[in-house]
């Protein structure tokens, strides 16, 4: 939640949307400063005087996580990694993950996407992909054989590689893809 747009602001105090200590992830009772680095960020004024309360209007957090990914992920979901990684769901959101060379991110069901961005991040996140690796949806089902005398039965769609539910930046130096339908199965003689 960002602070207010309008009205009072204070440093300190336990009403959201109006403590820069509480929107810094403190309690609201500790000790704070114009001064302290994290609130010269917030305001987004790194030196200089700082205009209370107006360089504070609307301003928000951001949660910063990097994520490498170094073995072989299924279902790999960006939204709930960074939520393990300690972000409140509330502020905005820095992410880069980045996929090393020779790993597969890959998908179990043909019915679920092997990397995804989901939806429903809050305004002013900013997502990014660095792919080195294999992306790559569950490809479908072989089709069975034939019983006597009939054919063979149509192979399983396959499942697909990547959503993106919100926007992302994806530099793709690897692969990226669907799974690939199975193959029909014999007939029989």
């Amino acid at each position: 939640m960002a602070l207010n747009t309008s009205g009072p602001i204070s440093l300190a105090g336990t009403v959201p949307g109006q403590s820069i200590e509480l929107q810094l992830g403190g309690s609201g009772t500790a000790t704070i400063s114009l001064l302290d680095t994290a609130v010269r960020t917030l305001a987004g004024v790194p030196t200089g005087p700082i205009s209370m309360p107006t360089d504070f209007y609307g301003k928000g957090a951001t949660f910063t996580y990097t994520a490498t990914i170094a073995s072989d992920t299924a279902n790999y979901d960006m939204y709930a990694a960074a939520v393990s990684a300690g972000w409140n769901q509330i502020d905005a959101l820095n992410m880069t993950v980045t996929v090393n060379s020779g790993v597969n991110i890959y998908s179990n069901s043909t019915g679920s996407y092997a990397f995804s961005t989901n939806a429903g991040f809050p305004t002013g996140t900013a997502l990014t992909l660095i792919n080195y690796g294999n992306i790559v949806g569950r490809g479908g089902d072989g089709g069975t054989g034939g019983g006597p005398r009939t054919a063979g039965y149509g192979g399983a769609s396959a499942g697909p590689g990547l959503y993106a539910g919100y926007a992302i930046s994806i530099y793709n130096y690897g692969a990226i893809s669907g799974g690939g339908g199975g193959g029909g199965g014999g007939g029989s003689g």
